[in-house]
């Protein structure tokens, strides 16, 4: 080996030295925030903070280990930054029981509770990254879409928690029934009779200021006491049949309306009007 390759090698190995004692964690005598606050000042000063973190108890997620060449702070329950599933379920038992849904929410699925909660603290609610819908539409881009047209749907403009859980539910997105369920719970005229699920039982758990104005302005559509037909007019099925435009799911409120947005009327497909909405079904 030649002085040269020697020389490097010895540069490298002490290089890498180097950056493992920088990696190691300053001695820790407790888990408080007395204990981590003169270094971690930042975490603890935020306007939401994470309960645990507001007490000063870095241990009730945190452990340390301070042997030395090693000495490391951790999370416990073998929770990473790519999954800490464990480690958050040990307190937030509610949402241990949603995870059992059939439907989870992609980073919920993946254990990445930090997507969108800061395990410490944020300036908004819940420590989410942004308030409200701007969390959602970070990586929701075609809902954003949507919500921007000329028509946003106003529930979907004020909170997207009103209609879809975020975390899991039993339903596909997330949503707290099924589609039509949660559409006619607002939209069904009450003269036309059936059972529709109550709205405000429905959509309590989103806690949404205003819901009750939303559920009142809401505009209602006349059907059938089987709630299956009936709209846009007499007769014309909106569940329980094939939809024509996509023959592998069930007809449903969806099928001719955006749930988000639209440019006239919510409106599917880009169609300004009724006519051109149906003749994307119906032949004359």
């Amino acid at each position: 080996m030649s002085g040269l390759v020697r020389g490097l090698l010895v540069m490298s190995m002490a290089g890498s030295a180097t950056l493992a004692a920088a990696a190691e964690h300053p001695p820790v005598a407790g888990l408080t925030k007395a204990d981590c606050g003169s270094c971690h000042d930042t975490v603890s000063s935020h306007r939401v903070m994470h309960g645990p973190v507001a007490a000063g108890d870095c241990a009730a997620c945190h452990t340390v280990d301070n042997t030395p060449g090693r000495r490391r702070i951790a999370t416990k329950n073998a929770a990473t930054n790519g999954d800490t599933t464990a480690l958050c379920v040990s307190c937030h038992q509610d949402s241990a029981d949603r995870l059992k849904q059939a439907h989870r929410h992609a980073p919920v699925a993946a254990g990445r509770c930090t997507a969108c909660h800061d395990p410490h603290g944020s300036d908004f609610r819940y420590q989410l990254a942004e308030e409200g819908n701007r969390g959602c539409v970070r990586c929701h881009a075609d809902i954003a879409q949507a919500l921007a047209q000329s028509h946003p749907h106003a529930p979907a403009a004020a909170a997207c928690s009103i209609c879809h859980d975020a975390h899991a539910a039993a339903h596909p997105a997330q949503m707290k029934a099924a589609a039509n369920i949660v559409c006619l719970a607002c939209h069904r005229d009450t003269a036309s009779g059936g059972a529709a699920a109550d709205a405000r039982a429905l959509f309590a758990g989103s806690k949404v200021e205003g819901l009750d104005r939303l559920i009142a302005t809401a505009p209602h559509i006349a059907l059938d006491k089987t709630l299956t037909a009936g709209h846009p007019t007499i007769g014309h099925p909106v569940d329980g049949r094939r939809d024509p435009a996509e023959p592998a799911r069930a007809l449903r409120c969806t099928s001719c309306h955006n749930p988000h947005g639209a440019g006239a009327r919510l409106l599917r497909f880009g169609a300004t009007g009724t006519s051109p909405l149906c003749v994307r079904c119906h032949t004359f």
